[in-house]
């Protein structure tokens, strides 16, 4: 919900990327806790037990979601039709939960961490058409589940409040403690994130300082000179081989490009107050208060207070959101950002001419002659648009440019390759 506000305006990507995060994966975790917490209600508490019951969940959700994207991956690059691409994609959160809860871990841990491995691997491993009808199915289904969500907070509003009237203390003390809690967690949200932001910025000047040396040393790593320099220079040790070599100049590329991110994205004490403001209960706490048992003393009265504050949120967060923003005007100099957006986007297509200059021309053969001209260029135009996105998801990886940017150009390249395969079959 936040970050669907925030994205048509001038806050820092890095803020909507902290919040997307936040939305995936503290949720899941905070899920889990609840579960955990259940159970120690159930049948005693004891620190050390709920310890180990959350880590136990966690470590075999993660285990069983990573097995789960892999095999998910394997089974559907080998499916051409994208319908039944996409079915098999709507069973993949139910092979990961259904295991993980046999087990006594988190269902939705384990269906996350897959989704996680099958949105990173899927540019790779899946063709542009497979991927293009996920997103637009998924798209859709995930609307249709908040809206369902919040359908069911309607129909069991009105039974909820009858209890609550008739067993408890009402509902507008229902309402009173609603507001009180979501006061508490605004303002643990922000006694979170203010250290929070001055422990970032510490770490980035660190990372300042170190800045010349890593690059010196990247650039040494970079050329076969320095390589056979850095490996001369360990004399007495144990010389790494070029594998470990290589692994070296990974990460110290990596390690560039997340120093060059965070320059170029710094937060502010105003992006700070975005990111504790934006922090919106929803449909997930209305859903953790639904899997609360039967048996839970005052259950009615907790699902209720759920509801309440996510109606609150929604409606006082959510509805002045856009006046803040428009109020504190966050740490952005949107001159500076349009000159680094535009150099980004040249070296992007930069690295998408280098690309496809690599591509070697293929070698025309008798069998070619007679061919139109689309049919002739059209195994050179696949190759290119091929070594182009593996340059592109690359380069992702190592985190060398912006997300959004990636993510535009990569759609651009399967919509060429989309229209490339419609046209050669229509031909043929």
């Amino acid at each position: 919900m936040a970050t669907s506000i925030l994205k048509g305006t001038s806050v820092s990507r890095r803020v909507i990327a902290m919040l997307d995060g936040e939305s995936l994966l503290n949720d899941a975790t905070a899920l889990v806790l609840l579960r955990t917490a259940i159970v120690a209600a159930a049948a005693g508490f004891s620190f050390w037990g709920a310890v180990g019951s959350f880590a136990y969940s966690v470590a075999v959700a993660v285990a069983l979601g990573v097995a789960v994207g892999a095999a998910n991956l394997a089974v559907r690059r080998r499916v051409g039709d994208p319908t039944v691409n996409t079915i098999l994609s709507f069973t993949v959160p139910f092979l990961a939960s259904v295991p993980a809860e046999a087990l006594g871990a988190s269902g939705l841990v384990a269906a996350v961490v897959a989704g996680i491995v099958t949105g990173t691997r899927a540019p790779r491993e899946l063709s542009p058409q497979n991927r293009l009808s996920d997103t637009q199915n998924w798209r859709t289904v995930e609307l249709v589940l908040q809206g369902a969500v919040f359908l069911t907070m309607g129909l069991q509003m009105r039974s909820i409040v009858t209890s609550v009237e008739e067993d408890h203390a009402g509902v507008w003390s229902a309402v009173l403690v609603a507001a009180g809690a979501l006061l508490i967690t605004v303002l643990v949200r922000a006694a979170y994130v203010a250290p929070l932001l001055a422990v970032l910025a510490r770490r980035g000047r660190r990372r300042e300082r170190l800045r010349p040396r890593v690059e010196g040393l990247h650039e040494r790593m970079a050329s076969p000179e320095g390589r056979r320099e850095k490996i001369e220079s360990m004399s007495g040790r144990r010389r790494p081989s070029q594998r470990e070599l290589d692994r070296i100049s990974v990460r110290l590329r990596r390690w560039l490009a997340d120093m060059e991110y965070f320059v170029r994205e710094p937060l502010g004490w105003r992006d700070g107050a975005v990111v504790v403001w934006a922090g919106m209960r929803g449909a997930v706490t209305v859903a953790a208060a639904q899997t609360l048992p039967e048996d839970t003393p005052q259950r009615s009265v907790l699902v209720l207070i759920a509801f309440a504050v996510a109606g609150l949120s929604l409606l006082l967060q959510g509805g002045t959101i856009g006046p803040l923003l428009l109020r504190i005007s966050p740490d952005i100099d949107e001159e500076a950002r349009a000159a680094a957006a535009d150099a980004e986007q040249l070296r992007v297509y930069e690295l998408l001419r280098t690309s496809a200059e690599a591509v070697a021309a293929p070698v025309e053969g008798p069998e070619a002659r007679g061919r139109s001209a689309f049919e002739a260029a059209r195994p050179r135009r696949l190759a290119v648009i091929a070594a182009q996105r593996s340059a592109l998801l690359d380069a992702r990886d190592d985190g060398t440019f912006d997300a959004e940017v990636l993510a535009s150009v990569l759609a651009a390249l399967d919509a060429t390759e989309i229209g490339i395969e419609l046209r050669a079959r229509a031909q043929g």
